[in-house]
């Protein structure tokens, strides 16, 4: 930024063309240092150039002419640079047809090959969601995703029931209070999908046909990775066992209202005390604080005017509340 006196000065010149530093310092009080200072940096800027009859003289710049001379060296490599990046991206975008099957002719005969790129897992299961033909079986933890994601559940699994492809989702039982996933399962369930609730979903699987099962690794609690299976002994033992767990999950309601005052994260600590877990178990495999647990414990209990767990679990059952 110019300072107060370039400013200034900027002012003098474009009132007085053909100025000199010696007209200047006289007219606006300054030394001949200050003002070549302040020459220097209207200079810089291109807003001063040498008088055509006098090169000791100078004239004022428009800021608009300044701005062209200054930025046009940029301007032209800025354009350059977007040339060379559009022709890379249009040269290597062609090639990803031919890497993806590559790859997937590949790694066909790898029995588990572990993915720990979150964005080249998601094109993996585009290819594969593509491909489909019988069903999709997915086992999603956790309270549901956003409103955003659920949309765009909702218009790829429609497509893929239209087309014929058996869809299968096993949820926590906790989202059954989550209002975007209670939406979204309404929709497909309209279309012919299937859900189904667990008190806690151990991890995230999904399996495409008989062609592909993914499973999460889940290391730690922020780990990414996937494990891609595709041997068809090992897939068809996660079908085994995804249709297995089927038989014993809920149904999710898709009807508003329920007789039960209940919500989804209760009835899951109910299921969990009647099938004997400790309070830190039930805690964890909910993602839950102990004491946020033993909170809903504690009411339950009142609510069902039991005097142990187990009664509160038992009386759960009688009361159609699990």
């Amino acid at each position: 930024m110019l300072d107060g006196l370039g400013l200034e000065l900027y002012r003098y010149a474009v009132a007085h063309p053909g100025w000199t530093r010696q007209g200047a310092s006289e007219a606006l009080g300054y030394t001949l240092r200050d003002i070549d200072s302040a020459t220097n940096q209207l200079s810089e800027r291109k807003l001063l150039s040498s008088h055509a009859a006098d090169s000791d003289a100078f004239v004022a710049i428009s800021p608009d002419v300044a701005l062209a001379d200054l930025v046009d060296a940029d301007e032209r490599l800025v354009q350059d640079l977007k040339s060379r990046i559009n022709t890379r991206r249009l040269e290597l975008s062609g090639l990803v047809p031919l890497y993806l099957e590559a790859r997937r002719d590949v790694l066909s005969s790898a029995s588990v090959e572990v993915l720990e790129d979150p964005h080249l897992i998601q094109r993996v299961l585009i290819e594969y969601g593509r491909d489909v033909s019988e069903h999709v079986l997915m086992a999603v933890p956790g309270q549901g995703a956003n409103a955003d994601f659920q949309e765009e559940n909702v218009r790829k699994d429609v497509d893929l029931l239209k087309q014929g492809v058996n869809r299968r989702n096993l949820y926590d039982l906790s989202t059954r209070d989550h209002m975007p996933t209670r939406k979204a399962v309404k929709a497909i369930a309209a279309e012919g999908g299937e859900f189904r609730t667990l008190p806690s979903v151990p991890f995230r699987m999904l399996i495409f046909d008989r062609k592909l099962a993914v499973v999460a690794r889940q290391l730690t609690s922020d780990d990414k990775a996937a494990m891609m299976i595709r041997d068809p002994n090992l897939v068809n033992v996660f079908i085994r066992f995804f249709n297995f767990t089927w038989e014993f999950a809920e149904p999710f309601p898709t009807e508003e209202g329920t007789v039960s005052p209940l919500n989804g994260t209760q009835q899951a600590i109910l299921a969990g005390l009647a099938a004997g877990y400790s309070d830190e178990v039930i805690a964890r495999r909910l993602d839950l604080s102990v004491r946020t647990c033993r909170r809903h414990i504690a009411w339950m209990l009142e609510a069902l005017k039991a005097d142990s767990r187990f009664q509160a679990g038992a009386k759960a059952r009688d009361a159609g509340w699990i």
